[in-house]
């Protein structure tokens, strides 16, 4: 009775092992597209100075399914197309993604994006804050 016991338990315990490794695996593989928690409009507010006075901007982020569109201070957008994304913990996602001026070149850029809220989010490009050198947060709207 005690071996059959131990083995129900040894076995129990094997396949909730084995099923959890199976989720954690195909959890950090690369899915091609953006994360659907993502997508969406953001903007942030940035400020730029010019002497003494200042203008204020809100830089804008586009996420669709298959590309992410990002202007800033009122300039040309990037586009970043041919987007994989990864997701690195609980609310932070790697997208690795080549950005389009005057034809694709074959960099593949890294953004980071960590999601802190339901409508607020921080953006880095190769490992630094994107758009401004204030860590401020985008907005959904």
């Amino acid at each position: 009775m005690k071996l059959t016991k131990l083995l129900l338990t040894f076995l129990t315990a094997l396949i909730v092992a084995l099923c959890y490794q199976e989720v954690v695996r195909s959890a950090s593989s690369w899915h091609p597209g953006t994360p659907t928690a993502l997508r969406g409009n953001w903007k942030q507010k940035s400020a730029v100075g010019d002497g003494g006075t200042r203008h204020g901007y809100d830089n804008k982020v586009k996420i669709a399914k298959h590309s992410l569109e990002a202007t800033y201070f009122g300039g040309m957008p990037d586009l970043f197309t041919h987007i994989k994304w990864r997701r690195i913990n609980h609310n932070t996602y790697a997208l690795h993604a080549r950005r389009f001026s005057d034809g694709y070149n074959h960099k593949v850029h890294r953004l980071t994006i960590k999601r802190i809220s339901h409508n607020q989010m921080y953006m880095h490009l190769d490992g630094h804050s994107y758009f401004s050198t204030r860590h401020k947060p985008f907005v959904r709207y």
